[in-house]
């Protein structure tokens, strides 16, 4: 049997029967019925489209949900990516730094040894230089007279 409509209970009309129902007394019911069917299936219509509005907003918040899980995802994994570049770019200063100081000191050392070198030279230019002021000096130096009686006594 296909469903009642408000009309369908409004228009709908029994036969007479001698010892039948009174007549007014079932047209109002009928259309109290009908009213009742009537405010019924609006309210059933109104909940209706308060679902499916109610269905399309959680949609989007589902839909929310998802793009703020994504993006947190997508956060965690560049965290991560920027500290590992870190870490990666932190050990290779460590290492530059490091071999930069080998590398300085070596020349350090290399200096030093070419400092002391070059003292060591410069002392024997000098050792030598004196030695040949020392010769010069003791040829222009008139000759000494061997010390007198008086003066060895």
């Amino acid at each position: 049997m296909p469903d009642l409509t408000p009309t369908d209970i409004v228009n709908k009309e029994f036969g007479r029967s001698l010892r039948g129902y009174a007549t007014d007394e079932v047209d109002d019911f009928l259309q109290q019925a009908s009213d009742s069917l009537f405010r019924a299936l609006e309210e059933g219509q109104r909940l209706r489209g308060q679902i499916e509005s109610l269905n399309e907003q959680l949609k989007r918040y589902q839909q929310t949900e998802n793009l703020i899980k994504n993006a947190l995802v997508l956060a965690e994994r560049t965290a991560e990516d920027l500290r590992a570049q870190a870490q990666r770019d932190a050990e290779q200063i460590r290492r530059d730094a490091t071999e930069q100081l080998r590398t300085e000191r070596a020349e350090m050392e290399t200096m030093r040894h070419s400092r002391l070198g070059m003292i060591a030279e410069l002392r024997a230019l000098l050792n030598a230089h004196l030695s040949l002021l020392e010769s010069q000096e003791r040829r222009i130096q008139p000759p000494q007279a061997p010390p007198t009686e008086e003066e060895q006594h």
